[in-house]
């Protein structure tokens, strides 16, 4: 070590590459010829004393809890008051469907819901009594006309006890309407409205 620090040799490998070497003495001689950094002031040497903040007095924080709990309590109720509770909404109407000769025990209700702008209906279908096909195949809702299938609205499987409730979609006009379940491949009635 000289008097302007490390020898550069030194520091670095003789075999280093030659570039890489000669960039690393040009950055060592301009570190060499920076000055010491001077004397840290005494006055910054020890630590500064933490100023103390002072809070609001026990009674102010106490009375701004309450009022806050109270306010978040008002606007719950309000919300559980005036708004729609999270919960499904209500159907416009409820279309019962009964049994037919091929599944006398069987009964169901579409749920029909308030169209939207660009007309679809959206319908929750519930049966109880109509076991699972003996073919294995799903059951439809049929939307029917004169007596023919004409639009379908949706397939379902039922429970092992014979109930389900699934939701659906009618893109159709309903005036007039009259709905009946099948078996997927037949058009023998199982429900009807």
């Amino acid at each position: 070590m000289n008097k302007h620090g490390p020898n550069f040799d030194d520091l670095v490998e003789p075999g280093f590459n030659a570039l890489a070497r000669e960039r690393m003495r040009r950055v060592h001689k301009l570190l060499i010829t920076v000055e010491p950094l001077p004397e840290l002031p005494s006055k910054l040497a020890a630590p500064r004393v933490p100023y103390s903040v002072r809070l609001v007095p026990h009674r102010r924080r106490s009375a701004l809890v309450a009022l806050a709990a109270a306010f978040g309590i008002s606007a719950f109720g309000l919300g559980l008051q005036f708004g729609d509770g999270g919960g499904a909404p209500s159907p416009d109407r409820v279309i019962p469907m009964s049994g037919t000769q091929q599944a006398p025990g069987a009964a169901g209700s579409i749920a029909l819901f308030d169209a939207d702008a660009a007309g679809n209906w959206p319908m929750e279908i519930s049966v109880e009594g109509l076991a699972p096909s003996a073919s294995g195949r799903p059951y439809e809702l049929w939307l029917t006309r004169d007596g023919k299938l004409t639009a379908l609205c949706g397939r379902f499987l039922a429970e092992a006890d014979g109930s389900t409730v699934v939701p659906m979609n009618a893109p159709y006009k309903l005036k007039d309407a009259v709905w009946v379940v099948v078996e997927e491949g037949s058009d023998a009635p199982l429900l009807t409205t």
